[in-house]
């Protein structure tokens, strides 16, 4: 999806269109039809959408205009929107999306986009929206042509009372992957940025590792301040996740080395990379949130001339080790009642050789750090398929697992099919499709407390789609007009 320049140089007036038959628009040129809809539309939105083609009437979606949170913030051609409705059950469901529009009445009101505006165009990689549903952090990404870099900065917008506001989060230019504490207290991200101390270190320091950009866990708070990390070392940091009670970071990275290690290696090695037989698995550790606060209040005492002892490995002061793996892990998600934690395993070497590399992984958070004859414990593997999985989601029973599969087959060999939804029982392994017969790819979904919300391919539109269980076929919740690129929703 692709934005023009000047959806960030000048974002619009966040604004608040009051609605009910239309659960939600892409276009400002529906705000009209909504006013009148108004004052005329019952409470039921299953039952007064059914004949206008919103809603099938099997679908469990139900409107309250008591209860109602709508913000719409326009970045040139697209737009984040966020929207709140009780499903059947009457819980509270609040989902943002970013949606690339395509109706005429609206690209009417635009200007066609110059090739420099595409060059310069911005795109959104993440979309987080906070555990009380009042806020959303949205990543971007756009060309910085005077650094030569891929900008990726995170920006918030909060919803207030009839208003909202837009804000840049973070300006670095490095930050990707934002995830909210389940509190809501806390935002944490990846960041590549050089702190004050690396600059200081890069001079006159021929050190390969200083002078290696690479991801580290930077925290921030939505109410103001600045970003600060609470990881660091030579070794990026792949993924994390937070626990369920957001006391606890939990992230992999490459197995660390202590600087005796480092030495001997390039001692003998050079600056040499041994083949494969340099190539080393992840460790996951947990950081707790306590424990990584106190180290940054008390990180400005410290000289910049630290001593060799603070420099003897690459571990995170405060850090646990509680698993390794002979895997690379790039996807971290916590068990909603905090007692796993699933992990997808990738090459280590990052060369897609065989599909045994990538797998989906168990480990038990419930008893700690598990040693097994002075060894720490390795995750239980619980998939085994000719296939790519990513996109772990756990569902709200804590014992299932949802992911995505876009490159081969869970049947049997290998066979180039569009992407499915699949969901594997992580007590037995087995594995089942999430809406067999819908016949187009499966784009991206959310896990809710009834179901699943997906945005889904037909054809060449996608639309949103409900489900409430792997054997029932999709539902079509929407008719609205326009791509649907991402979404998120309240945890």
């Amino acid at each position: 999806m692709f934005l023009p320049r000047n959806g960030l140089d000048r974002p619009c007036h966040p604004v608040r269109i009051p609605f009910s038959s239309v659960i939600l628009s892409g276009v400002s040129s529906f705000a009209k039809r909504m006013d009148e809809r108004n004052r005329r539309t019952p409470r039921n939105l299953k039952a007064a959408s059914a004949h206008q083609g919103i809603l099938p009437p099997s679908t469990p979606i139900h409107f309250s205009s008591e209860r109602s949170l709508f913000a719409d913030v326009e970045f040139a051609h697209s737009k984040i929107l966020v929207v709140t409705f009780f499903t059947s059950t009457m819980r509270t469901l609040t989902i943002a999306l970013a949606l690339l529009t395509s109706i005429p009445a609206f690209a009417q009101t635009k200007s066609k986009i110059t090739f420099d505006e595409f060059f310069n165009s911005v795109s959104f990689s993440a979309l987080e929206l906070s555990p009380d549903g009042n806020s959303v952090v949205i990543g971007t990404e756009r060309a910085d042509w005077d650094k030569q870099i891929f900008r990726k900065d995170l920006w918030l917008y909060r919803v207030d009372g009839q208003s909202g506001s837009l804000l840049q989060l973070t300006q670095s230019g490095h930050d990707t992957d934002p995830k909210w504490s389940p509190d809501g207290k806390w935002i944490a991200f990846l960041s590549d940025r050089k702190t004050e101390k690396d600059s200081s270190d890069d001079s006159g320091d021929d050190d390969a590792d200083n002078n290696e950009d690479v991801d580290q866990i930077y925290l921030i708070s939505p109410s103001g301040g600045e970003a600060f990390p609470i990881t660091d070392g030579a070794e990026e940091v792949h993924d994390f996740a937070w626990s369920a009670d957001s006391k606890t970071l939990y992230y992999a990275t490459r197995n660390p080395w202590t600087k005796a290690q480092k030495d001997e290696y390039r001692k003998e090695w050079k600056d040499v990379e041994q083949y494969r037989t340099a190539e080393r698995g992840d460790t996951i550790f947990d950081l707790t949130l306590d424990t990584a606060l106190a180290h940054h209040r008390s990180a400005p005492a410290k000289t910049k001339n630290e001593s060799d002892s603070d420099k003897e490995s690459d571990l995170t002061a405060g850090a646990r080790a509680i698993a390794t793996s002979p895997w690379r892990m790039d996807e971290l998600v916590t068990s909603p009642d905090g007692t796993k934690l699933a992990l997808m395993a990738n090459p280590i070497n990052r060369r897609e050789e065989k599909y045994e590399d990538y797998e989906i992984y168990l480990l038990d958070l419930a008893n700690g750090q598990t040693t097994v004859s002075d060894r720490l414990a390795q995750p239980r593997r619980i998939t085994h398929n000719q296939a790519v999985e990513n996109d772990l989601q756990w569902a709200s029973d804590s014992r299932h697992l949802l992911f995505r599969i876009d490159v081969g087959d869970v049947t049997g060999p290998y066979r180039d099919l569009q992407p499915h939804l699949y969901s594997v029982d992580t007590a037995s392994g087995s594995v089942e499709q999430w809406a067999k017969e819908f016949g187009g790819p499966v784009d991206h979904y959310v896990v809710t407390a009834d179901g699943i919300l997906s945005s889904a391919r037909l054809g060449t539109e996608v639309q949103m789609y409900s489900d409430s269980a792997a054997s029932q076929p999709f539902h079509k919740i929407s008719n609205w007009k326009g791509t649907f690129e991402d979404l998120s929703i309240e945890k």
